[in-house]
């Protein structure tokens, strides 16, 4: 499970074009804004921040520089000083929802997960729509234990978003970190729906069924995600489980608890 952040260089790059192309930004404050955007672009962050900062002393009220130096902040992993630009960049433009969800993202980054909440929730008021926000949110509802919550979440993506993966495969795999595998399967055949060449689901699925016993079914999902990822590491565990369970399909034998069996690519 992983956060998820917005990465579009190539609207980057246009917005970049579009300021140097227009007249009315020819100031000191714009310029260095301009430059630091282009080098933080270029992953040259601490030449990024340098001219953030400038362009913020010859201008406090420069928003765009407080954001991007909290962008460029982030990058390098100082989530403090970034959480920092981003509120001065909140209190002149408190209704630029990217703020809210970056400043979530660093606070999911420090583990402060109640804050990361008030953020993405935050996000999600200017913009009910924003999908990244909600499932970031769900996200931190689910590392923060709060099950119930995280699991709305996910299902409020699912219903809105269907293409969008990650929440079927968080939510399946939430459902059998809380042993609820009849769930788990249903959750992963959705996401077959939507996309059946996606390997874990047929691990899920695979491990769910193994869980509950019923071998034959296991097996043949099992087989299924070898056939999609035959180079996996998980290869040589879930050989030797098929192992197992062929010399005695109608055993409960738990499978054993390998660290290396997860859901993983």
């Amino acid at each position: 499970m992983n956060i998820v952040f917005n990465n579009c260089l190539d609207v980057k790059l246009e917005g970049l074009l579009n300021k140097v192309k227009t007249p009315e930004y020819d100031d000191p404050s714009y310029n260095h804004l301009v430059k630091a955007d282009a080098l933080r672009i270029k992953n040259h962050f601490w030449d990024s921040i340098e001219e953030y900062l400038t362009a913020i002393e010859l201008d406090k009220s420069n928003k765009e520089a407080h954001k991007g130096l909290g962008l460029a902040y982030k990058q390098i992993g100082c989530i403090k000083s970034a959480i920092s630009a981003f509120n001065n960049a909140k209190k002149l433009n408190p209704f630029d929802k990217s703020l809210y969800f970056e400043a979530g993202c660093c606070y999911c980054i420090d583990h402060k997960f109640t804050n990361a909440i008030k953020e993405f929730k935050k996000a999600l008021k200017i913009c009910p729509d924003y999908t990244e926000a909600r499932y970031n949110l769900a996200l931190a509802y689910d590392l923060s234990r709060q099950y119930d919550l995280a699991i709305q979440e996910y299902n409020k993506l699912i219903s809105t978003n269907p293409k969008f993966i990650q929440s079927y495969n968080n939510l399946g795999s939430l459902y059998m970190k809380l042993d609820s595998y009849t769930r788990s399967i249903k959750v992963f055949k959705d996401l077959l729906k939507a996309n059946p060449e996606y390997a874990r689901s047929y691990l899920g699925i695979g491990i769910s069924f193994d869980k509950l016993g019923d071998n034959v079914k296991a097996v043949r999902y099992y087989k299924k995600y070898l056939k999609l990822k035959p180079k996996s590491d998980n290869v040589p565990y879930i050989i030797e489980r098929m192992s197992e369970l062929s010399k005695d399909p109608a055993s409960n034998k738990k499978p054993h608890k390998k660290p290396h069996l997860m859901l993983v690519s």
